[in-house]
């Protein structure tokens, strides 16, 4: 029974002190892995299609696509920043993050090339065999 109040009182601090609390306003691993694959593939589009299109910046595109990205995960400009920012001091939690972006990249089919890729015909070997 005397053990009852310091058991309890050790289970409060324990509780008090989670991460979850220094973590507030901090978007969840999952989340922010999904924001950063929208804002990826939106620059993506902005390298790709805006050269071709002279009536808009890619900056101000880039700046328009990243409010509608924010707006669809229904986060703030400043959640993000806070968050980036978060996880990138934490290299145990951000490395899996990008590591999982990478991986994503590679395995997703729109992203590949859908015609064949050929080889270079200007582009000379380095080395030519040398007849004997």
């Amino acid at each position: 029974m005397k053990f009852l109040p310091g058991i309890l009182s050790l289970l409060i601090c324990f509780f008090s002190c989670s991460e979850k609390d220094q973590k507030k306003g901090i978007l969840p691993e999952k989340e922010m892995r999904e924001v950063m694959w929208d804002m990826m593939r939106a620059d993506q589009y902005v390298a790709a299609f805006l050269v071709k299109d002279s009536t808009h910046t890619k900056r101000d595109e880039s700046i328009r696509l990243y409010e509608e990205i924010f707006h669809i995960h229904k986060i703030t400009r400043e959640e993000f920043k806070a968050s980036f920012d978060y996880y990138s001091s934490r290299p145990d939690l951000f490395r899996p993050i990008t590591d999982s972006l990478a991986k994503r990249k590679i395995e997703s089919p729109h992203l590949r090339p859908t015609h064949p890729v050929r080889k270079d015909s200007l582009v000379k070997p380095l080395l030519r065999k040398v007849p004997k």
